[in-house]
């Protein structure tokens, strides 16, 4: 009876290391639900959580410009989860090196000026440049992210190189393009972007140089108002 009872202590003590075990290794939930409160925004929510806005807003299935109810709920993404949505939304349509499209006289000979990018100096109208420049520093200097074009094409373009990046769209090799002579690109004011947290980053800081963001499905491109 004595050994019959120890078999069953020493059973029943497995069982129940094994649904500890069980209820450990069930997954923890990820995302955060997040209630807005009165006053919040949809960029504090994300810095709060150290992500960006558009982490928060495209996990979400928002727009980086959304204005979030208070009373409403967000789900507040673990890295992996914001790295992932980031992913799988729509990638940037500039091109990185525009090496194929038809080659334009230097920036001088437009009279315009050049701003810095990882692939070369792109053209752009002269204030639109020197705005440009100081709001770079400012996102560096406030928000440690650098802000530059996506490519060489991703600035001025001439009227054939418009044509070119239309011709790709029309024929399915290129992202969505303006028809020649339609474009902001065209007359210098406009920049496509080369990361979607610079995105984030001019939404809150763009108006106050002159830059904006006029497309709310288009994350990359920003133009100049002045």
């Amino acid at each position: 009876m004595e050994l019959r009872s120890r078999r069953g202590t020493a059973g029943a003590i497995a069982a129940i290391t094994l649904f500890a075990c069980a209820l450990g290794a069930a997954p923890a939930r990820a995302a955060v639900p997040h209630v807005v409160q009165p006053g919040e925004t949809l960029w504090g929510i994300a810095s709060a959580h150290n992500f960006t806005t558009a982490t928060v807003a495209t996990f979400n299935g928002l727009s980086a410009e959304a204005h979030v109810i208070a009373g409403s709920t967000l789900e507040i993404p673990t890295e992996a989860e914001g790295a992932a949505a980031l992913a799988e939304a729509e990638p940037a349509p500039a091109p990185s090196s525009g090496a194929d499209a038809p080659a334009p006289a230097p920036a001088s000979a437009y009279g315009l000026a050049t701003v810095w990018s990882p692939s070369g100096e792109v053209p752009l109208d002269p204030a639109a440049a020197g705005s440009w420049n100081a709001m770079r520093e400012h996102a560096l200097s406030s928000y440690g992210v650098d802000l530059y074009p996506g490519g060489l094409l991703s600035g001025y373009r001439t009227h054939e190189q418009q044509a070119y990046l239309y011709d790709l769209f029309l024929t399915g090799q290129g992202a969505p393009a303006n028809v020649p002579g339609s474009s902001s690109h065209e007359i210098g004011v406009a920049i496509d972007l080369a990361a979607p947290e610079m995105r984030s980053v001019i939404d809150e800081i763009g108006p106050a140089h002159g830059w904006y963001a006029p497309h709310a499905n288009e994350w990359w491109h920003v133009e100049y108002w002045g």
